[in-house]
């Protein structure tokens, strides 16, 4: 076991399951310990090196999202919102991490950031389903909502041990006994107030800045000191054989606000005056200017993003290259990007029915084959959405108008939405010389909630479907028994706008 000095005396701060069975805990002298145990083995705590790995273990966390916090001097917050789907749902992400990491791990996925703290430390863990906070809740002790050991102590000798037992206590008299910070904790948990993450953010490789012996606000100013940023950029990417991909330009204020501008490239970039003729594009792009009032007194660049750069020998006999033709394509391409902001890409048309196969995004500068012809067009088609979700992500379909009729209400990503508006269905059947034998017809609506936002779903499978119908099933026995029809499923394509 560990221990610590704190407050003026040596206290334990980590125990084993032997000494929990002994009645020994995190807190406890070490004095009253070895009274208890007296052949008690003890190692010195190290906090530092704790926290390191605590660091090392978020790090490697970054692989399910980019949103972590950590929750020192054990514990590390994931925000999971719209990254779950990508591992097969949260209960096969909390597999995939407790098989990844080699320690005894205590994990948890709720919809606030107190509920799954308290799950995963004073319950059982695991998943916890949408719409039951109290009753999860209402079992877990009162040190569960992280509030200071003394209104834990004061709720004790009141004989409140749970926290099922003060929900239901009036709010003035609870915030007597306990104070504001106590009620904020409970709050946090019920999800009726935001409790943020402290977020930590990922360390940049490559990065060079200035610190002004006095604010600059002229856009020269700011232009020449983002060239001599870019030569120090590009030296420090010189040294790995690595070219940026997307930049980043943050310009402190002296009040302390901070302006910040992004670029991005179509292919890894090592040209301290090309990257500083993009941030000129970016610059000349801007609606609202500078806005730098009493100047700024801090610049910092930063490739966010870098790759391997791959030389490729010139072919001499290539005049279109000679003439700069590919390269000049390759520069209008970054500096559209760096005015718009966006990425440069354009779409390729596809010879196909299924959504995913009818196009495809292709970067500016890929080569062309023209005598490839593209794909009768229709005025008369249905509209398609911009951004498809590979693959379609599923959906929870409470009530649909039977037996062929679009959803009245959806819950996608915990979030219940009603349909206030719909049009369909446009049935799609599958493409036998693309798709597998198991691929089904599909009956897509366009579907539109009470806020405003639009949806691509379809229906995987008809109500009506035959089992000796299915594609690539053979046909039934006839003394076999009747196979049930598969039942239909609901899943999200895409998004309008």
């Amino acid at each position: 076991m560990l221990a610590e000095k704190q407050k003026g005396a040596l206290r334990l701060t980590a125990v084993d399951r032997t000494a929990e069975r002994e009645g020994l805990g995190a807190g406890m002298t070490l004095a009253d310990a070895r009274a208890r145990t007296p052949g008690l083995r003890m190692v010195e705590a190290d906090p530092a090196a704790d926290l390191a790995l605590l660091e090392r273990l978020a790090e490697a966390c970054r692989r399910y999202t980019p949103a972590l916090a950590l929750h020192a001097p054990d514990g590390i917050d994931l925000n999971l919102t719209g990254c779950a789907d990508l591992f097969g749902g949260e209960a096969a992400l909390l597999a995939e991490i407790a098989a990844r990491f080699a320690f005894n791990l205590r994990l948890a996925v709720a919809d606030t950031p107190g509920l799954a703290y308290a799950t995963a430390r004073f319950g059982r863990g695991g998943v916890v389903p949408i719409g039951v906070r109290a009753e999860a809740l209402a079992d877990l002790p009162i040190a569960a909502l992280r509030i200071e050991a003394d209104s834990v102590e004061v709720l004790r000798h009141l004989g409140l041990k749970r926290i099922g037992q003060i929900q239901d206590i009036p709010r003035a008299a609870l915030g007597r006994r306990l104070g504001e910070a106590a009620l904020h904790r409970l709050d946090e948990a019920m999800g009726l107030r935001a409790g943020p993450l402290d977020l930590k953010l990922e360390a940049p490789r490559f990065m060079a800045q200035r610190r002004m012996f006095e604010p600059i606000a002229d856009e020269t100013q700011v232009l020449q000191v983002t060239a001599d940023l870019a030569a120090d950029l590009v030296t420090a990417l010189d040294t790995r054989g690595m070219g940026g991909r997307r930049f980043r330009l943050d310009l402190f204020r002296v009040d302390g606000a901070v302006k910040r501008l992004g670029v991005a490239t179509g292919a890894p970039l090592s040209d301290a005056r090309r990257i500083a003729a993009l941030f000129a594009e970016r610059l000349a792009g801007l609606n609202e200017g500078l806005e730098a009032d009493f100047g700024f007194d801090q610049l910092r660049l930063t490739a966010e993003v870098a790759d391997a750069l791959r030389p490729e020998a010139a072919d001499l006999l290539d005049v279109g290259d000679l003439a700069g033709g590919t390269e000049a394509l390759a520069d209008l391409a970054d500096r559209l990007a760096a005015r718009t902001g966006a990425r440069i890409v354009r779409l390729a048309p596809g010879d196909a029915h299924r959504p995913k196969r009818a196009c495809k995004a292709v970067a500016l500068g890929a080569p062309v084959d023209w005598s490839a012809e593209a794909p009768a067009r229709f005025e008369s088609a249905p509209l398609r959405p911009l951004r498809l979700f590979t693959p379609p992500q599923r959906i929870d379909v409470p009530m649909a108008e039977a037996p062929e009729g679009p959803p009245r209400r959806f819950t996608w990503r915990r979030v219940v939405r009603t349909v206030v508006r719909a049009e369909g269905p446009e049935r799609i059947e599958p493409e036998w010389a693309l798709d597998d034998a198991d691929a089904s017809v599909r009956d897509y609506y366009r579907l539109e909630d009470e806020t405003g936002r639009r949806y691509w779903v379809f229906r995987q499978h008809r109500y009506d479907a035959s089992p000796a119908a299915r594609p690539g099933k053979p046909p039934l026995d006839k003394d076999a028994p009747p196979e049930p029809p598969p039942t239909p499923t609901w899943r999200l394509h895409g998004l309008f706008g």
